[in-house]
């Protein structure tokens, strides 16, 4: 499977930002320079990266009551694609999601977004962003690592796992780690945990010693593995920035206090009822102690969507 490439017109999914706070929070550090990131976005901007962790984001797009699918067809990217008012609005939508993939080093996703979304890529489909990745030197696609608890209902038969040019990692519980080796279709390699630098070297040997085979990484009790020790791995891999793709582990990195940012993507279209949101099969948040927002920048496209740049605040207590 070759990497699919598509053509964006930037006139087209060109934005107007209408809000843009990057200088007051201390936004400072450049992405890699993309022209077309520049005419349709502006300029994008990112804090620095955390010592020891990657700087991680993620990035939905949700209807304007919160849902990110509809019950009877829950793949993800049909609140966009559906808002029939402005389909170019939903390619802005999907061009977004192209422009952090490709200035990620990784990618998390769960296997439940690979179910649903069997066409997942693991990569950039714009070809100038492909292009200004490969100028910055860049691996042409990120890493996808795959969190699970289970270690279960991984689709191997997507064609992603096929494509010679994304390297994977699955994250998982010492459970899991049972259950995962029973459906492995190739050989796979064990990273440490990393607790100091011989650790870290140990980590960055083994991946450039073993690129043809499926690096896991197992941590935590039981069933339930460590998000923090997967951060430090992330971190030794070489890791800068690391988008996330799975609700359900956004929600948990909120929880743990690993998630930086959010990119909301509203399409002014209503679900209502008990569509899925973010994080809605989780824990909820309490009234007196939850995450708190301050907004980076807003960008519209026409009257039909709203595009929105968060930076959590933790530890915000009345």
């Amino acid at each position: 499977m070759a990497l699919p490439e598509m053509v964006f017109d930037a006139e087209e999914i060109r934005l107007k930002r209408i809000v843009d706070h990057t200088a007051l929070l201390g936004y400072e550090e450049a992405g890699f320079v993309c022209g077309k990131i520049d005419q349709v976005y502006g300029p994008l901007a990112f804090r620095k990266k955390p010592e020891g962790r990657p700087l991680v984001y993620a990035s939905y797009v949700m209807s304007v009551d919160g849902k990110i699918a509809f019950m009877d067809n829950e793949v993800g990217p049909l609140i966009a694609q559906n808002n029939y008012l402005d389909p170019n609005g939903a390619l802005a939508d999907f061009w977004i999601l192209n422009m952090l993939r490709g200035q990620s080093d990784g990618i998390i996703i769960g296997s439940g977004t690979l179910i649903k979304e069997p066409n997942y890529s693991g990569s950039a489909y714009d070809r100038d962003i492909l292009d200004a990745r490969r100028a910055a030197g860049k691996p042409l696609a990120p890493w996808t690592v795959i969190v699970t608890r289970s270690g279960q209902n991984i689709p191997f038969h997507n064609p992603v796992f096929q494509c010679e040019e994304v390297p994977f990692l699955i994250a998982t519980s010492p459970v899991g780690y049972q259950s995962l080796i029973k459906d492995l279709p190739k050989d796979h390699v064990l990273l440490p945990v990393c607790q100091n630098e011989d650790d870290q070297e140990t980590i960055r040997r083994v991946i450039r010693n073993c690129p043809d085979k499926i690096a896991v990484f197992v941590s935590g009790n039981e069933d339930e593995p460590d998000s923090s020790a997967l951060m430090k791995v992330l971190d030794a891999m070489g890791m800068e920035k690391v988008l996330v793709e799975s609700p359900a582990y956004c929600h948990h990195l909120m929880q743990k206090k690993l998630l930086h940012e959010i990119f909301i993507n509203t399409s002014c279209v209503f679900v209502g009822g008990q569509a899925t949101g973010i994080g809605s099969s989780e824990t909820p948040f309490l009234s007196t102690d939850h995450p708190h927002c301050d907004i980076v920048s807003i960008h519209l496209h026409q009257t039909n969507f709203l595009y929105t740049r968060y930076c959590f605040r933790y530890d915000v207590m009345p």
